[in-house]
């Protein structure tokens, strides 16, 4: 019957097979901009709740780092006194409105945005700033600067990755990362099997050093 799977077809978790897909090629990466667009339209925030949107963006690149090892956008964020900033994001709202979003995200990209959205969008920005402020990536960056002074520091992706899939592990309070399933061969399942395996070996003895 058509679309039902075959004796050497299985279905899995499809965020396993976009995070592994070309033999781990993994997520493709969008801008900010267009993440902000998306939550911006998603939640109907007003223009000038810009602290909230960014960090909603923040935490998104933070779980795609935790979840898949890639980060969902390509732009770095700075540790400035109220959390986490991208710069890209912040001269768009600094002279005019970020746009509504149209297009542009794929699938895999959507059900990260929509798990942070889903997990993080009922907080108000100040709540979400203190979340920030608890986390070591930003704490680090800013290491030796006073409260309120400026910077362009970036907090490290590195940083970012290593933390929060320490959290993924040892925290209840996070995102549940959406499922969706897709039908895929034998070989790719079991390819993506290993990557998997390795992945939570890297994952635990980031957590054995801690």
């Amino acid at each position: 019957m058509r679309g039902m799977p075959t004796l050497n077809q299985k279905l899995i978790n499809c965020d396993d097979i976009d995070t592994y897909d070309n033999l781990g090629e993994g997520l493709n990466m969008t801008t900010a901009l267009t993440v902000a667009s998306y939550i911006k339209s998603a939640l109907g925030l007003p223009g000038y709740n810009t602290k909230k949107l960014q960090k909603l963006i923040y935490f998104s690149q933070a779980w795609s780092l935790a979840w898949t090892g890639k980060p969902l956008i390509s732009e770095d964020f700075e540790a400035w006194p109220d959390g986490p900033v991208v710069r890209s994001v912040f001269a768009e709202q600094k002279y005019r409105d970020v746009p509504l979003y149209d297009a542009g995200l794929d699938d895999e990209q959507l059900a990260i945005i929509d798990s942070v959205i889903e997990h993080y969008g009922t907080k108000t920005w100040s709540e979400l700033v203190d979340v920030t402020h608890e986390h070591t990536p930003w704490k680090d960056a800013r290491a030796g600067l006073e409260p309120a002074a400026p910077s362009r520091r970036v907090v490290s992706q590195d940083a970012i990755r290593d933390f929060y899939t320490m959290c993924g592990l040892v925290e209840s309070d996070q995102p549940r990362r959406r499922l969706r399933p897709r039908i895929a061969a034998d070989r790719r399942v079991q390819l993506v099997g290993d990557q998997v395996r390795r992945d939570w070996q890297k994952g635990l003895s980031i957590l054995a050093d801690r």
